[in-house]
């Protein structure tokens, strides 16, 4: 029997604004995402609890976060852990340096492994408690947290299995699905970009990772330095993965539509 193309469709964020929480949701209850991650030390997180605790078909997961990159809104660990913060208690904007981005990042930092390992604890058990459908983990700004300390990497695996999660297949080798480059946000050219692309992936598992965000003003006041159109930016990811056109294509085509659950 030929092997089926499947596409597990995760969308990131919830729990960092409303706006992200009602674009994960519509993403899955609307479009053609399963699973959606929740980022446990943001303000909205029990927001998300209500809504997604309500749809039992969507699968969650916990997105380990350590940091807090927007201008405007900030994120403290759920843990005392001083090596990991700046001087206002918040985390920083970075894990490691980016061109052009003089911000401070948690790699030049003295942190703490303990520290770290104690607020992803934390960060867990949050949302296992909160999340009647956490499934998993994934990682924040980073592909996996082992790829920041291969220790790290070590950490997450034994929390997994201590609470019965899937550590995230995206960081351990599960190919990735990125049909458009970030520019332009328009959402035409993303659902075309996007069906071209399902058009010619190829048998076996993929995954696709974006950001959905409903249109509002509180969007758009979310950024930083060289990422300051991020309402652009999220709806038109939203715009595209409830678009008529990707919805046909995936049933043309015969896409498998997963979540976590199914790997």
């Amino acid at each position: 029997m030929p092997e089926k193309t499947r596409l597990l469709i995760r969308v990131d964020d919830a729990g960092s604004c409303r706006a992200s929480n009602l674009g994960c949701l519509r993403a899955c209850t609307e479009g053609p995402a399963r699973s959606t991650e929740v980022m446990m030390p943001c303000a909205w997180v029990p927001h998300a609890a209500v809504l997604f605790n309500a749809r039992t078909d969507v699968d969650i997961g916990i997105h380990l976060t350590l940091t807090s990159e927007w201008n405007a809104v900030k994120w403290r660990p759920l843990t005392d852990a001083e090596s990991l913060v700046d001087e206002a208690g918040y985390f920083l904007p970075l894990l490691t340096p980016r061109a052009g981005d003089h911000r401070p990042s948690l790699v030049d930092r003295r942190w703490s492994l303990d520290e770290i390992v104690r607020e992803f604890r934390a960060q867990i058990e949050l949302g296992v408690k909160l999340f009647s459908n956490a499934s998993h983990i994934s990682s924040h700004m980073i592909r996996h947290f082992s790829d920041f300390d291969p220790r790290l990497g070590e950490a997450i695996s034994e929390l997994c299995e201590e609470f019965g999660l899937i550590d995230d297949p995206f960081g351990h080798g599960l190919p990735r699905f990125a049909p458009y480059p970030a520019f332009p946000r328009d959402s035409r050219f993303r659902a075309k970009s996007f069906v071209d692309g399902l058009t010619d992936l190829s048998p076996g598992t993929h995954i696709f990772i974006d950001h959905p965000g409903v249109d509002c003003d509180e969007l758009a006041d979310i950024g930083h330095p060289g990422y300051e159109d991020v309402a652009a930016d999220r709806v038109s990811c939203l715009d595209m993965l409830t678009s008529p056109e990707v919805a046909e294509a995936i049933d043309r085509l015969g896409v498998e539509l997963i979540s976590y659950r199914e790997l």
